[in-house]
């Protein structure tokens, strides 16, 4: 498995070798303690929002997952990063694990939730997976979302929004989910399972896009990644669409607007501040309220278009770029607007600094153009989507596409592509 330069190299500087043993004695790298000097500190109770009270764990496994939640970066809405300590670990985040309804449970959950934890975000996930952290509101939820996750079905989620020319790194998108699915697989979850959202045609209404253009595109991009899961997570994923019809869809988006009052839009509109391809306020607020219904409410039906249906009853992780710190944010605003509100769920962020569905301003490769057989060799490409594009190379078998040529065009290899780290490529059928 390939490892990426973080984006922050302090996540790597304060690595360690200490280690800690689990009752069997599987043996995990955890990183030390590190302090936030220099860093503004973020209250215990200003992480979670939740009130004090002791935790129902025992020392031994109070112990274990504050190991693991030790240096997590967390990210805010500006560039600076924290990282959680010993005392907020201890004093805040592990007080939302609910208490154990029986002994035989509670041994269970015991046992796997520091797996899990670790699986998702622990150092070596964050070394290897192209996971970058969480944002600073997201401690609470991801526990919470872990320790259901003993008890059930676990579905990893990885959202794309609408776009008129999507890039070939927009693969790269689900691949932190598929390599943190197969460390949990390592771990003992039976067999994660990965759900994909094409929002196309949601994102198309809402940002005014060309519909044509959007479902051409988006077409590609199920298509191609269908090719993709089918070799690296087979029979483990589906691929969901939103329907084209969508009027339904935008009145209750209209109501969730509505519902915020004149101080809640203006902390929207600060914060989002023409993301996700608005160009007006209204466009920005019914985004963000978008980010509700598929998130959060689950009230946008969804087509299975690829793959096999998610399992039902099941906890849902979701993976996301960078930028989806500051909806998640935003999306804390709606839970208390109209009935049906509920608080964000568990957010993994990635190392996608650039949203991986549109092209990146710098330059970029655009995936139909590739898989069409243009050269690719004398296209400007971005720094942001280089990163993400050695990840596709890194963990995507060669010629897994099926019809698409070499990269370097019809002819060509793996090996000549100047955007292809010699030596890192996969020749299918090696995962």
């Amino acid at each position: 498995m390939a490892a990426y330069a973080p984006l922050d190299e302090a996540d790597a500087r304060y690595a360690s070798s200490k280690s800690i043993h689990y009752p069997d004695d599987t043996v995990l790298a955890l990183p030390e303690t590190r302090g936030t000097a220099g860093l503004p500190a973020t209250p215990a109770s200003a992480l979670l929002g939740k009130p004090e009270r002791i935790p129902p764990l025992s020392r031994k496994q109070t112990n274990l997952l504050t190991a693991v939640l030790r240096g997590i970066p967390l990210l805010d809405h500006t560039r600076t990063t924290s990282y959680l300590k010993d005392d907020e670990v201890v004093r805040s985040a592990l007080r939302v694990l609910p208490t154990s309804a029986s002994v035989v449970e509670a041994g269970e959950a015991n046992r796997m939730r520091p797996r899990l934890l670790t699986a998702v975000i622990g150092p070596e996930a964050r070394r290897t997976g192209y996971l970058h952290g969480l944002p600073d509101q997201g401690v609470g939820p991801l526990l919470q979302a872990v320790d259901k996750a003993v008890r059930t079905p676990l579905v990893l989620r990885v959202v794309y929004g609408a776009s008129t020319q999507v890039p070939l790194r927009a693969l790269s998108y689900v691949l932190p989910a598929v390599l943190m699915a197969t460390r949990l697989s390592a771990v003992g979850c039976s067999t994660p399972y990965l759900q994909v959202i094409l929002a196309a045609s949601l994102g198309c209404r809402i940002n005014a896009l060309a519909e044509r253009d959007v479902a051409e595109e988006t077409a590609v991009l199920a298509h191609s990644l269908d090719r993709m899961l089918a070799v690296l997570t087979p029979g483990r994923y589906g691929i969901y669409s939103t329907p084209s019809g969508t009027e339904d869809v935008l009145a209750v988006l209209h109501q969730l607007v509505d519902g915020l009052t004149p101080a809640e839009r203006a902390r929207v509109l600060d914060r989002l501040g023409g993301k996700g391809g608005a160009t007006a306020d209204e466009q920005t607020l019914r985004y963000a309220a978008a980010h509700v219904l598929v998130h959060d409410r689950v009230a946008v039906p969804l087509a299975l278009s690829k793959g096999g249906p998610a399992p039902e009853n099941a906890t849902v992780i979701d993976i996301g770029s960078l930028q989806e710190r500051h909806f998640y944010d935003v999306r804390r605003l709606f839970a208390s607007g109209p009935p049906g509100g509920a608080e964000p769920g568990a957010l993994v962020l990635s190392r996608h600094s650039v949203p991986p569905y549109t092209m990146a301003r710098g330059g970029d490769i655009g995936l139909r153009e590739f898989l069409t057989g243009r050269s690719t060799e004398n296209i400007p490409v971005a720094s942001a989507a280089r990163h993400d594009l050695r990840l596709l190379w890194a963990e995507l078998p060669c010629h897994v596409l099926g019809d698409a040529p070499p990269p370097s065009g019809p002819g060509g290899s793996c090996d000549e592509h100047p955007l292809w780290p010699a030596g890192r490529h996969r020749q299918g059928g090696d995962r």
